[in-house]
């Protein structure tokens, strides 16, 4: 079996300048950061976002997805409302 190779804070960091190299990037990653709850949730629609950082709708999923794939972001969803909204967390160091 392969050994893992263990993380490191510089290879966090890299993670993070390599996916919030552009403003977009950045206000999403914060908006979702500073607008959390005690739980670390924050609950945005993506048509918020776009508002705000003049983004597509699709633009801001696609960044959602990446920071998601590298694990910047994760998100979940609230099936048990009748109005199904995403939460989004942002994972710091």
């Amino acid at each position: 079996m392969p050994k893992t190779q263990a993380l490191t804070i510089k290879d966090v960091v890299n993670v993070q300048n390599e996916n919030l190299r552009t403003i977009g990037q950045k206000i999403i990653w914060l908006t979702i950061r500073n607008g959390s709850d005690e739980n670390g949730w924050a609950s945005v629609s993506l048509t918020d976002l776009a508002r705000n950082t003049g983004l597509s709708r699709r633009g801001v999923v696609n960044i959602i997805n990446r920071m998601k794939t590298c694990g910047l972001v994760e998100a979940s969803n609230d099936h048990d409302s009748h109005v199904s909204k995403n939460k989004y967390r942002a994972i710091t160091l």
